[in-house]
């Protein structure tokens, strides 16, 4: 045989048995993804971070085979033993952030922050939801933006309300397969990012209309794009993706936002994302089976309030707008109802309040005094003293005085947590 052929022969085999070890080394690699959660600190459903993660999971579970793809689940808090995060490809946070400076973030305990840097360190992705990303409006020990590109730093400013979204960048592997879909959220428009947002990909912008800052209302006025969701490519070749979102948990059944996070959790582990998105074989209403499970387990929603309460004027909320003012006596914020709000509206003459709608709730306004002109969706009723009208949630409406004297309404919701949206 001639030299060449020989040395053809030699290469070839190499050539194949480097092949060989390449895919060997490639199947070998396991795709483990860990999904770490926290205690509920609200009701059923909201901020029901043991509930979210074991939709997740079963999320996860159901999509199409991936080799090697392990999912392990800490419902209730951060892994008690460090090795459990051993061979992570990515890591999923869930659960509530800062609060009031108080350190209750889980990466503010020294142990956790170092098991999750030392991740990081190594490439390991992250996704971060609702106020994982939030941290104390001072800190410099957590330094979230390092690994997520951004960061919510101390309860500034907050949202909730329905909005209409479309991926950003469509180009994205977290945005395959994704359409246009409404959601009705809670979100966080103040983000902190990183350089600039060097190595951000925006995925979710939303036209947001802010109803709180520094724990104070504030007028509703014109909405303003914020992002609420995005990519980060880490320079340390890590990636991250973050979703301000997820106060509900029955989120995780709106089919699009399912197909990005589980996108996202692929996308941050390295594993192809494919075109059309990643695609569970899960309920449709996982998220809504376990929900009604757990309010079945509880008996329905926990009751704190036995006794009647009475509140004194004294102790009544007033806001004041260029427009009137808003006098609230009962709410779930003044600890002396779990079920509905009840104030009075006061509108000076000529004048009127924005056009809104409430997402979460129906209301009822009743006359006391006044001659008013209510707008209701797309028609025009006047008002006076002992007239009432029933809105359904979601349909906008306002009032504008058209008399000569203040116009004073009673107002009632079918929820001790009144939210509202406007234009």
């Amino acid at each position: 045989m001639k030299p060449k052929y020989v040395l053809a022969i030699i290469c070839s085999a190499l050539a194949g048995t480097l092949l060989f070890a390449v895919n060997a080394n490639s199947a070998e690699v396991p795709k483990k993804i860990v999904l770490i959660g926290g205690p509920k600190s609200h009701g059923v459903g909201e901020h029901d971070f043991p509930v979210g993660i074991a939709v997740l999971e079963k999320l996860l579970r159901a999509t199409p085979g991936v080799e090697g793809m392990t999912v392990v689940a800490y419902p209730n808090g951060w892994p008690l033993d460090a090795s459990d995060l051993d061979g992570a490809t990515t890591v999923v946070l869930y659960f509530d952030g800062v609060q009031n400076g108080d350190g209750s973030h889980p990466l503010f305990n020294n142990a956790h922050r170092a098991e999750f840097e030392r991740l990081m360190k190594k490439g390991v992705g992250v996704v971060a939801l609702h106020q994982a990303s939030t941290v104390d409006v001072t800190d410099t020990t957590i330094n979230l933006p390092r690994w997520l590109g951004g960061a919510r730093y101390g309860m500034f400013d907050h949202t909730t309300e329905s909005i209409a979204f479309k991926p950003e960048t469509l180009s994205h592997p977290v945005s395959n397969g994704v359409s246009a879909f409404l959601l009705t959220d809670e979100f966080y428009p103040t983000i902190r990012f990183r350089d600039g947002g060097k190595g951000v990909t925006p995925i979710l912008v939303g036209n947001l209309h802010v109803q709180s800052r520094h724990g104070k209302p504030v007028i509703i006025g014109k909405g303003q794009k914020y992002t609420v969701a995005w990519a980060f490519d880490r320079q340390d070749g890590g990636r991250a993706f973050t979703f301000t979102g997820l106060h509900y948990v029955a989120g995780l059944d709106n089919p699009n936002l399912r197909k990005l996070l589980l996108n996202a959790i692929f996308w941050t582990a390295k594993i192809d994302v494919p075109q059309r998105g990643v695609e569970t074989s899960a309920p449709s209403d996982a998220a809504a089976t376990l929900v009604a499970k757990e309010m079945a387990a509880t008996g329905g929603p926990t009751k704190t309030l036995t006794d009647a309460t009475v509140v004194r004027s004294a102790d009544n909320k007033i806001i004041e707008y260029p427009w009137g003012r808003l006098i609230w006596y009962v709410s779930r914020e003044l600890k002396n109802s779990e079920t509905m709000t009840v104030g009075q509206a006061i509108i000076k003459p000529g004048q009127e309040n924005p056009r809104h709608y409430h997402p979460n709730c129906d209301e009822v306004l009743h006359v006391l005094q006044g001659h008013l002109l209510h707008s209701i969706g797309d028609s025009q009723v006047e008002m006076h003293a002992g007239d009432t009208v029933s809105i359904p949630a979601g349909v906008k409406h306002n009032a504008k005085n058209i008399g000569t004297e203040d116009a004073v309404l009673a107002i009632s919701f079918s929820s001790a947590d009144r939210e509202v949206v406007g234009e």
